[in-house]
């Protein structure tokens, strides 16, 4: 992708004063900024996690074996709490034979305790179930009980959760962030990643080179753990008998908080770094995983990111992902999180918590949870009408700062009839971009190398659809640039252009739905952004973007915003 820069191109704007979107692209926008989502409608029931806390030894608690805490060599994991383990969810992972990811436990096998919780009905009997942190498991089953789900006709989407570095499903604020993504209508799957039985790092040491450069072999190994024990417990639901048929394997998201966030990253095939040296390593490929939020997600630090030298270990990786960081976090810097986003090619979003760190903002929790649900609705769904909401949408009103600082929402899959994807191409020599929905040409210019994808595209529709206004399509005669095309749907500018000497017309392109009066976008239709080089080294070029954020990087590089120009299908 042509913006995967040394450095990206948002962290040069934010260090400019200039990251925040333009009001040009947002101001006129009625769903640029959006009201919370009131809280889910589901009630939630959860799996048996019941525990003897009998047997927590004298000085320890019970969280020290929900987290995996190791003590003088004695192992500590919530398995050894179960009361009711016959009736608990716990899966056991076979570790590859690969001595780079596995230090200690490649070929063994280890076991992993999930807590599965799902939209259940109002009048479920079932108690809540009281930890001793003052946090209770709502309407746990006991024994042999079954899941009562709120529908039993339905089967729902699943959402993997990943925790953050040796915390647990019920630990702290998780079990809260849990229980609100249940109450929208998903089946939430939740290891105990129990980290602590694998390495002595500990999230406050992470910025200790020589501390991490001790631990790093058995840090890796945590590492690679956890998408393993991700993907074995998806197999284990879509299995079990209680839950097979209530579930959609093909519509299976993830949220991750702070390593969480890496380790669903790990799952879409992302190579980790696993020496000092940052090489990096594919750990595997997880292809029903649609998409990734990712709270305040580690993706390592400035002078060793988590996959690879310059996160290159995230080139080519398509799963749309969100990043949801703060403003103020030093243990998962914004810094990495752009770098390594840059590297990604399919739909992606940065959102910044003004002045939160590396916690849960309960201030930001309707920020969170607004952009989390939409973003997953969009793409784990694929709600086409939350894939237009997710693509102009810069803020949530109320609760705490939020604020967009990178987007790009692909045009959705599979095409419906009549629809276009139209490709954005770059050649370096000119510094010229070019679009094209010609298959053929797609097809030559991938092939040929001088004009390379930039990895943004937006979606018309086809030649004689009839949804949309025809695009005239200019090519430049050479004493004006010798390779800038120009295209335009407005009639007027079609004429203006057509009887210009410096122009050649080419025909007709494709079809596009024209703006409003008021030059903004119908509400089920995505804008794209026309900007001008500003006849840059005497040469025009023309770009045509959805990115509010790429588009306003443009500006900042001395192209001029002409407006939104086309409304496409998203």
């Amino acid at each position: 992708m042509f913006s995967t820069l040394a450095i990206p191109r948002c962290l040069v704007v934010l260090a400019a004063l200039a990251c925040a979107l333009h009001a040009a692209l947002a101001g006129a926008d009625p769903l640029a900024v959006v009201d919370p989502l009131p809280p889910g409608p589901y009630k939630v029931g959860c799996s048996n996690v019941a525990q003897d806390f009998s047997r927590v030894l004298p000085g320890e608690s019970a969280q020290n074996y929900w987290e995996g805490y190791p003590d003088g060599g004695r192992e500590r994991y919530v398995t050894q709490l179960l009361a009711d383990p016959a009736d608990a969810l716990v899966v056991d992972v076979t570790v590859p034979d690969d001595r780079e990811l596995y230090t200690n436990r490649a070929t063994q096998t280890v076991e992993f305790a999930l807590l599965v919780c799902y939209p259940t009905t109002a009048d479920n009997p079932y108690p809540d179930y009281a930890l001793p942190s003052g946090q209770a498991v709502p309407h746990m089953q006991q024994g042999a009980q079954p899941p009562i789900f709120a529908d039993a006709n339905v089967r729902w989407p699943v959402l993997l959760f990943s925790h953050g570095l040796v915390g647990s499903p019920i630990s702290s604020d998780y079990i809260d962030a849990l229980k609100v993504l249940v109450s929208y209508g998903y089946v939430v799957v939740a290891p105990f990643h129990g980290d602590a039985r694998f390495t002595d790092v500990k999230i406050e040491n992470l910025s200790d080179f020589l501390y991490a450069l001790l631990h790093f072999g058995t840090f890796v190994e945590m590492q690679s753990l956890r998408p393993l024990s991700l993907s074995r417990s998806l197999d284990y639901l879509i299995a079990h008998p209680q839950y097979r048929d209530h579930v959609d394997v093909g519509r299976v998201g993830g949220f991750g908080a702070s390593q969480g966030g890496e380790s669903l990253l790990l799952m879409t095939g992302a190579k980790l770094t696993i020496t000092v040296g940052m090489s990096s390593k594919q750990v595997l490929v997880e292809p029903r995983l649609k998409a990734i939020v990712g709270y305040v997600p580690y993706l390592g630090l400035p002078f060793f990111p988590a996959f690879g030298r310059d996160q290159n270990g995230l080139d080519g990786i398509a799963t749309p992902f969100l990043a949801i960081a703060g403003g103020a976090d030093t243990t998962a810097p914004l810094e990495t999180t752009l770098e390594g986003v840059d590297r990604l090619v399919g739909s992606r979003d940065v959102v910044v918590l003004e002045g939160v760190d590396h916690a849960f903002d309960y201030p930001s929790a309707p920020d969170i949870f607004t952009w989390s649900m939409t973003f997953l609705a969009a793409h784990v769904s694929d709600d086409r009408a939350a894939r237009v909401k997710i693509a102009r949408m810069t803020s949530v009103r109320g609760g705490g700062d939020d604020r967009l600082v990178v987007d790009y929402t692909a045009p959705a899959l599979p095409y419906l009839p009549g629809e276009s994807d139209v490709v954005e191409y770059y050649r370096d020599v000119t510094g010229h971009y070019f679009i094209t929905a010609n298959p053929a040409e797609v097809a030559a210019l991938d092939a040929g190398g001088a004009w390379l994808r930039t990895g943004f595209e937006f979606k018309a529709f086809v030649l004689g659809s009839g949804k949309g206004t025809s695009a005239c399509r200019f090519f430049s005669a050479p004493a004006l640039s010798p390779d800038t095309h120009f295209f335009t749907i407005n009639a007027n500018e079609c004429a203006v252009v057509k009887a210009s000497p410096l122009w050649i017309y080419e025909g007709l392109a494709f079809e596009a739905q024209p703006p409003l009066a008021d030059g903004t976008c119908a509400l089920d239709r995505v804008p794209v952004y026309r900007l001008y080089n500003n006849g840059m080294n005497s040469q025009p070029n023309h770009r045509f973007l959805t990115s509010k954020s790429e588009t306003a990087a443009t500006q900042d590089d001395g192209w001029v915003l002409e407006g939104t120009v086309f409304c496409a299908a998203p």
